[in-house]
Formats: structure tokens, sequence, C-alpha cells
């Protein structure tokens, strides 16, 4: 009876686990698709068809992913504050970089960078770091503290070799190359953004909006009837939600 009790309490545990695990969607420039569940990446071609996949679970859940140069994909796992980097089939280039060698601190957020190398933001620190592909600090941002009074960035990418953190609840705060400030944008409540077509897309209340800034509102991009996550890349949204991925049409 108790290995009965103890066999349905794990599998009770593996079912819990299986529903609450990390996923996340990314569409690369060329029409690729990638799915994180956990440790598992996947890899689609824009028909949805397997290409490949890769796990280690050792470095334990895949925190991010950026997939901005399809041939060089950087996997951050926050949890043991490394990064390691895929080649276009998916298998790793090198070993995996210890951020503990640019900061004491633990690393809250990483993306990789046009120019090669990473950023890496560490909340501790209160600074975001430029790494160089050769594994030297390149640029480091000044304190940023006035930026982030309340509450820590949830995501950071690079684009256009601008800096674009997410602050929850407040908006975008956008640093230059060299880590300088160069505006905040105030988009309250909003859960994400990306890019596409050179025009910033966010995420508010389930809704997709194209952002305005010489308008008194923004364009409705696409309402998400049901949860999941989901990603825009050349007018097409991409939605990750129980095991599924559906792709629709936009029209903006």
């Amino acid at each position: 009876m108790k290995f009965i009790i103890s066999f349905l309490c794990l599998i009770a545990s593996l079912h819990s686990y299986a529903q609450n695990y990390h996923r996340i969607i990314e569409v690369d420039h060329l029409g690729k698709i990638y799915t994180v569940e956990g440790t598992e990446l996947t890899k689609y071609t824009s028909n949805k068809e397997i290409i490949s996949s890769f796990s280690d679970a050792l470095l334990g859940e895949i925190s991010s992913i950026d997939v901005s140069n399809p041939l060089r994909i950087q996997l951050f796992y926050k949890e043991f504050n490394q990064v390691l980097y895929l080649d276009q089939s998916l298998s790793s280039v090198s070993d995996p970089i210890d951020l503990y060698t640019y900061s004491d601190s633990e690393t809250q957020l990483c993306c990789d960078a046009s120019s090669g190398g990473l950023w890496m933001y560490s909340r501790d620190d209160n600074q975001v770091f430029k790494v160089s592909r050769q594994g030297e600090i390149i640029n480091k941002s000044g304190l940023l503290t006035s930026y982030f009074k309340e509450v820590s960035p949830s995501k950071m990418i690079e684009y256009q070799e601008n800096l674009y953190f997410l602050i929850p609840l407040k908006g975008l705060v956008i640093l230059n190359k060299f880590g300088h400030f160069i505006q905040q944008i105030p988009l309250a409540k909003i859960s994400d953004f990306c890019f596409d077509n050179q025009e910033l897309l966010y995420l508010k209340n389930h809704t997709w909006f194209k952002y305005n800034p010489m308008m008194t509102s923004d364009s409705i991009i696409f309402k998400i009837e049901n949860s999941g996550e989901s990603q825009i890349q050349s007018n097409k949204i991409y939605i990750f939600s129980e095991d599924q991925i559906s792709i629709r049409q936009l029209k903006h």
C-alpha cells in the first residue's frame, strides 16, 4: 500500500511539473520556430515539422533563448548562471560560459549581442555588461537605479544595436550599444514586446498592439483568445499552447 501511495504521489508530482515548467516560443528571421519546455528545446520548420531538439538536464531549465542569429543560438540558464551557444543543428559550439567570470552576482537577464558576445544584467550590480566573443568586458552601463527603482526588468533584447528592457507595469527603457541611457517609453502593464518590420509591438491583457508614438492610442494587432506563449515575426503570430503551435497571418 505504501508503494502504491508513493507511486501515485510521484505521478502527481510529475504531472504538476509538466503543467508548470517554463515555456517559450521564438521565431528567427528565416521562419524557423523554436519552443522551450523546461529543459527541452525543439526546432521546427515554418510548417511545424520537427527538425531537431536539444536538452541538457545538468544545466537546469532554459530561462531564455535568443535566436536573433540562427547560426549561433543563445541559451541562458539562470539557475546555474551559465550561457550555452548552439549552431543551426542545435549542437553546442563550445562549453557553457560561466557568467560568474564577469560578476560575483547572479545574472537575471542575458541576450546576444549583434557584434558578437553577449549582454548580461545583474540586479545586485545594478548594471548591464557587454562581454565580447573573446570573453572580455567591453562596455558597462552606469548604475540603473533611477530607471529600475521598484521592479527589476523581466526581459532584455538587443535591436539595431540598442538594448531594450521590459519593466513590468511601467514600460521600456532603452540604452545604446555603450550602455548609455537613450529613452524611456511608458507603456503601463505590458507583459511582452518584440519588433516586426521595424515596428515596436507589445502585449497587454492578452492583446498585441502596435506602438504609435504620434497617436493618442495604439493599434490592436491580435487578441489571443486562449492562454499561451506568443511571438510575432514577418506579419505572422505564433502561439504555443498545450503542446500545440498555431500560426495566424496578421493584417496590419
